[in-house]
């Protein structure tokens, strides 16, 4: 899964390769939590979403806290994200993730935080959804995709965030890309995509929020 991830290195963006506009004085964050409202690129645009997808149906906004992130395997068929995964996908601009690794006779789990092996900005694959409360109000809301954990990062979790390749970004985000395509693009990052290392607990808080926390630790 995908629980947090950062984007701290804002003045390392190449908005061409997303087809958008610059989007100015944006705020680093090296510690974005759900319910965080993130920085997405749609089909010629950026948008602030709510990270937690709210789906159209949903009686209550508060069922966003459990849908964060989306299994890609499944998520065609599951009434929460079969809308969205066909026609509203949409791209999380980032620097890095966090996951974190069970290790035994350690009752804490210990956080590893994981980056591009360039250092580069990259992109993870996601949907979302609209919905209105009963005065009209809008809510934008998206989920994380997952796959997967490629041969690297395995050994943390089972599971990983769809990143999606730069040449591909088009395609992901067009609303008429085929379901076949679109299914195609949901694998793993390649094994040497990705450097990871332990750093401290101080991940857990939110509050938490400056480059320190990304640090690795002996």
């Amino acid at each position: 899964m995908c629980g947090r991830y950062s984007f701290g290195r804002t003045d390392r963006v190449d908005w061409g390769r997303f087809g958008v506009p610059p989007v100015p004085d944006l705020v680093p964050n090296w510690n974005i939590s759900p319910g965080s409202d993130v920085l997405a690129v749609r089909e010629g645009e950026t948008a602030l979403l709510r990270w937690g997808l709210v789906p159209a149906w949903a009686g209550d906004p508060s069922i966003g806290n459990r849908l964060i992130n989306a299994r890609s395997e499944s998520a065609e068929e599951k009434p929460a994200f079969r809308d969205a995964f066909r026609t509203r996908r949409c791209l999380l601009v980032a620097d890095g993730f966090y996951e974190w690794e069970s290790v035994a006779g350690q009752k804490r789990r210990q956080p590893w935080r994981v980056e591009g092996t360039d250092g580069a900005i990259f992109a993870m694959g996601s949907l979302w959804e609209s919905w209105f409360d009963r005065r009209g109000t809008r809510l934008e809301s998206c989920t994380i995709l997952t796959v997967p954990a490629n041969g690297a990062l395995a050994h943390i979790h089972d599971r990983m965030p769809l990143i999606v390749a730069p040449a591909d970004y088009a395609e992901w985000i067009a609303q008429g890309t085929p379901a076949e395509r679109v299914r195609a693009l949901c694998c793993p990052a390649p094994d040497a995509a990705f450097t990871a290392w332990r750093i401290s607990l101080a991940i857990n808080a939110a509050a938490n929020n400056d480059l320190a926390v990304t640090q690795p630790i002996v």
